[in-house]
């Protein structure tokens, strides 16, 4: 979406050292008169202004004279538009003295790019121009060139505004590197064009000509010499403030509020302006700028997809040669949400890897990946590049780890061959993230927005949501990922000095000068499913019972509880990755105040919580399997194929192609199949049994339900290329194949258990049924769909009136994502829920106290076995029963040996294993991949050469451990990670800890290879 253009005072403040800055404005250029140059006799180019009373043109070589002449040549504004159109150019940002005193400099720190939108925006804009500000204020150097603002600057609150008169653009014009630049940009758009009659234009001046246009559109009229009294476009003048307190005045602390999910991410900023109730008014949703296309940014809930790209702005070789290196270098390496799902979509090339459909399905995976990884060269024309460039690639190793992190100093060296694990684009995810939302906080439309315009922010928390039945292990990797995160873009932004990791400097008095900006602190304890529950909970009690929980209590209370001050509340939320349950109970505390009354604490106390990997991204490949393929293969048929099955599974089965062809069904998956599915599912969501004119038939061409231009050439040719090959006609169009699907027919299979998600609602039913619950909560984008809701219906764990999804709930305007006081996406609860937790820690809601030192996490891991390829755990093959946790971390049950030792179960180790736990002790219930146990290289050879001396066959007998974990001590979590305690074997090798490795692996699906999701192999077909 385009941002919202903002009505800017006459001078805005920018708070220095706080990343690059945006700002947006809108254009209508219309027909103007076309520029008028000459050329003066210092040989620079100028444009003429007209003086329409009196029929001359002028320029002005001083403030106080004019200077008439005659042009020379002219060329329409209109043509520059067209020439430059989404393009960054430096900006004359100069040190400015009233009335009109321009300094020559600073040189380097101010950009802009203006682009014609494919339609007038809601203010009739024809145009929209991004005006990019670097922030970074350098210490004054005498003899310098003057590149950006300075300290004195800051202190002194220097003015700055943009410069189009002659008398201030003469120096700035004859920069060898800016003329160079223009030239650059002028050749490149140039193309195809006559080369005589370009390289006359060139020895004429026409790049600087056309940029002397644009400059026009941001000129203030010379007052009494022309009949306009306002730009086209308005710029303020700047004034750079310090990021640090001054003046006894402190910054305003910021907590972000992040749920990464496997599909979609959601983030909320909350300001503490230092008054009671000051973080329910001012907070608002994380908006994300796309870095490729910065007309457009992102204010939904955002794709959890990661790619790899650098950020642009401009010609960095001809900005180098300014004096300055490091001007507009963007921190991070990778791009993220709508900016990343496009860029996949698109992307070229055959090398390597270019990014993620999601970074939390890998948290696991800390290997080494083998493929390596390149930019996507979706926007470039030369072939992927390795995904390394500054400052990133200075600061983190081959494996994608933070250098700061690693304890020998001699292994801190930089990346040269990119091989990051699948676990640290976690790390470039967040940062990501992490730098937008720095930009955003401190941008001038945020400050102006939320009030004390004039004052810096800066991060103060950051948290993050978690599923319920996530592995402690899993989440102190999340915890892990999301510190050096901060780190490695606290040193990208120069924000730390030196090589020790921030957080460790942090603690150090001596260390702590190193620290420019204060670090944020990093919490990850509170689950998404909970933090629904408390969206629900402050709605009712404050917005419907008027802040009295004892009323809402005994309203919600079952008719049959003797109890009216406690309720029992579970909530089921359907996300991307997982399915989770959670149940808690609520009850009052009026410790310190006696009989009724409203001023009462909230405990709450779970009681069961659990999580499912089947979801809404299997909902999504039902749907493609059931319905999207089965149309495209009937289309197959129709066009005289041989043998379907076996072109199917070249296109978008596991039959094994080239490279170059894998990352084609990569993308015929992300470019056909999955916006046919997600379409399917948007008319579904739309479907009411009981409501006949809901009850419609998609019966349309796939070209007509797709966006314009989203099935590229490359794919339509390998598609065509296949079917020929199979014996199809050479003419085949991917457009051309019919969908036809009654909307009924979906509800029907859905709610007939032939969709995977059915078995998991019906076991979440089951238990729901024993805990007696109150009220049951629906969340997640997919609980929006009937079907969901009828299999929940279906199996009645409650009466239906107590089971309330929570798509249409009104809670008012208080909630940062609604829809004329309503939810509108159930993704965006989880967020909202944990903003009103960390609320609630801080003591900051008036008339509602809820305790959230209660919600402690715990482990569900109870039993631990070898996992089958159903995701199921038979009886005999559980190795470790009725686990509990002692003392920090999780208890392996022991038992005496021959020896009267006491001793933990071994596993006997054949071959390569999967390991899962289960939280409840029946072998139907679905149990979570947890690890692998496979033997290494050196292990797997001699295991090969062994032999029994037991006449039987070999095995080895692995006995497992529990590691101390002082990182989730430190985080306050339970420690649940394995590791090898020691091995035996009945042959006649002796085999050590190095011939067998314990690897953490929650991905389902995965069997014994390192397989990728779907969504990033892109095969779909069974």
């Amino acid at each position: 979406m385009l941002p919202e253009i903002v009505s800017f005072d006459r001078q805005v403040t920018l708070v220095g050292d706080s990343g690059i800055q945006f700002m947006d404005f809108g254009l209508s250029p219309g027909r103007l008169p076309a520029g008028e140059f000459v050329k003066l006799a210092n040989g620079v180019l100028t444009r003429l202004i007209y003086n329409e009373q009196r029929d001359y043109y002028f320029y002005q070589p001083s403030p106080a004279n004019i200077e008439k002449a005659k042009s020379q040549y002219d060329i329409p504004v209109e043509q520059s538009l067209k020439l430059f159109d989404g393009t960054w150019l430096p900006l004359p940002l100069l040190r400015f003295s009233p009335p009109d005193v321009y300094q020559e400099g600073p040189l380097n720190w101010a950009r802009f790019r203006i682009v014609k939108l494919d339609k007038p925006d809601m203010d009739g804009h024809s145009h929209r121009m991004t005006l990019a500000i670097d922030t970074r204020v350098m210490a004054k150097q005498q003899a310098a060139a003057d590149l950006s603002p300075n300290q004195e600057d800051v202190n002194a609150g220097a003015t700055f505004a943009v410069a189009t008169a002659t008398y201030a653009l003469n120096w700035y014009l004859t920069q060898e590197w800016i003329v160079d630049w223009l030239k650059e940009v002028f050749k490149e758009a140039s193309k195809g064009r006559d080369i005589d009659e370009r390289e006359q234009e060139l020895n004429q001046q026409y790049p600087l000509a056309h940029y002397l246009n644009l400059l026009s559109l941001m000129a203030i009229p010379v007052e009494g010499l022309q009949s306009q009294t306002a730009p086209i476009i308005e710029l303020p003048q700047f004034r750079v403030i310090a990021n640090r307190e001054t003046n006894a005045i402190k910054p305003i602390p910021v907590d972000l509020i992040l749920d990464v999910g496997n599909s979609r991410t959601c983030g909320i900023l909350i300001e503490d302006h230092g008054q009671s109730g000051s973080g329910m008014q001012h907070n608002y949703v994380l908006k994300l700028r796309d870095l490729s296309a910065p007309e457009h940014v992102y204010t939904e809930p955002f794709e959890s997809r990661v790619e790899f790209s650098q950020a642009f702005f401009g010609k960095d070789h001809c900005s180098v040669r300014s004096g300055r290196h490091d001007a507009f270098q963007w921190p991070t390496i990778a791009r993220i949400g709508g900016e990343a799902g496009r860029l996949a979509a698109r992307r070229k090339g055959s090398e390597g890897s270019t990014g993620l459909s999601s970074p939390k399905r890998y948290l696991w995976d800390e290997k080494y990946y083998g493929q390596g990884w390149r930019f996507n060269g979706s926007y470039v024309q030369d072939s992927n590049p390795l995904a390394t460039a500054a400052p990133f690639a200075n600061l983190i190793d081959e494996r994608g780890e933070a250098l700061h992190t690693i304890e020998d100093e001699m292994d801190r060296i930089p990346v040269f061959t990119p091989r990051y694990s699948r676990s640290s684009l976690m790390t470039f995810m967040l940062a990501e993230v992490l730098t937008q939302a720095i930009s955003q906080i401190n941008s001038p439309e945020q400050r102006i927005r939320q009030g004390h315009a004039g004052i810096p922010r800066q991060l103060r928390h950051i948290i993050l949501t978690v599923p319920p039945g996530m592995p402690m292990a899993e989440r102190c990797v999340l915890d892990d990922r999301m510190r050096q995160a901060v780190g490695l873009v606290w040193k990208a932004l120069r924000w730390h000095n030196g090589e020790n990791d921030p957080y460790e400097d942090e603690q150090e008095d001596h260390s702590q000068t190193n620290i420019k900006i204060p670090l944020p602190k990093i919490r990850v304890e509170w689950d998404e499913a909970s933090c629904a529950q408390l969206v629900y909970l402050y709605t009712e009690i404050n917005q419907n019972f008027a802040g009295h929980p004892e009323s809402f209590f005994d309203a919600l209370s079952r008719p049959d509880s003797t109890q009216r001050e406690r309720i029992s509340i579970a909530s089921i939320d359907i996300g991307g990755g997982t399915t989770d349950l959670v149940i808690t109970d609520y009850h009052l505390d009026r410790n310190g105040h006696c009989g009724g009354g409203a001023n009462v604490h909230i405990i709450p106390q779970q009681r069961f919580r659990d999580s499912f990997k089947i979801a809404g991204d299997d909902i999504l490949l039902d749907v493609i399997q059931s319905y999207v393929l089965p149309a495209f293969e009937q289309a197959l048929r129709e066009t005289g194929v041989i043998s379907v099955e076996t072109l199917m599974s070249q296109l978008c089965g596991s039959q094994n192609i080239s490279a170059a062809e894998s990352v084609l069904r990569q993308q015929l998956t992300l470019q056909l199949f999955v916006p046919l599915a997600l379409h399917i599912l948007g008319k579904y969501e739309q479907f009411d049994p009981l409501d006949e004119q809901t009850h419609i038939v998609i019966n349309q061409r796939v070209g007509d339900l797709l966006p314009v231009g989203s099935l590229r050439d490359e794919v339509e040719s390998f598609v065509r290329r296949e079917v020929q090959k199979a014996g199809g006609p050479t003419d085949f169009k991917l457009a051309e194949v019919m969908l036809t699907l009654p909307l009924a027919r979906v509800h029907n299979d859905l709610c007939s258990g032939k969709f995977n998600i059915d078995k998991v609602l019906t076991a979440l039913c089951e238990v729901l049924s024993y805990y007696h619950c109150d009220l049951l909560l629906l969340t997640g984008r997919p609980s929006q769909l009937p079907g969901i809701q009828a299999i929940i219906r279906r199996n009645l764990p409650l009466p239906p009136g107590r089971i309330l999804p929570l798509h249409g709930y009104q809670t008012g305007t208080w909630y940062p994502f609604h829809k004329n006081g309503h939810i509108d996406d159930p993704k965006s609860t989880a967020s909202v829920g944990a903003m009103l937790t960390q609320l609630c820690a801080n003591h900051s809601i008036p008339n509602f106290h809820f305790r959230t030192s209660a919600l402690k996490p715990y482990s569900t891991i109870r039993h631990i076995g070898t996992i089958d390829m159903d995701n199921l755990i038979r009886s005999a093959d559980i190795v470790y029963r009725h686990i509990e946790s002692e003392n920090g971390q999780i208890k392996l049950p022991t038992f005496t040996d021959e020896n009267g030792e006491n001793t933990t179960q071994s596993i006997i180790m054949r071959g390569d294993l999967r390991l899962g736990y289960r939280q409840l002790d029946a072998e139907r219930w679905a149990a979570a991949p947890l690890y692998t146990l496979r033997f290494s290289e050196e292990g797997r050879k001699k295991f090969s050469a062994a032999f029994s001396v037991d006449n039987g066959s070999p095995y080895l007998k692995v006995r497992l451990a529990i590691d101390k974990g002082k990182r989730a001590r430190q985080l306050g979590l339970i420690s649940d990670r394995l590791m090898i305690a020691d091995i035996t074997s009945n042959t006649d090798k002796s085999f050590s800890k190095r011939d067998v490795d314990l690897e953490l692996n929650t991905m389902p699906d995965t069997g014994l290879i390192d397989s990728r999701h779907w969504l990033d192999s892109g095969s779909v077909k069974k």
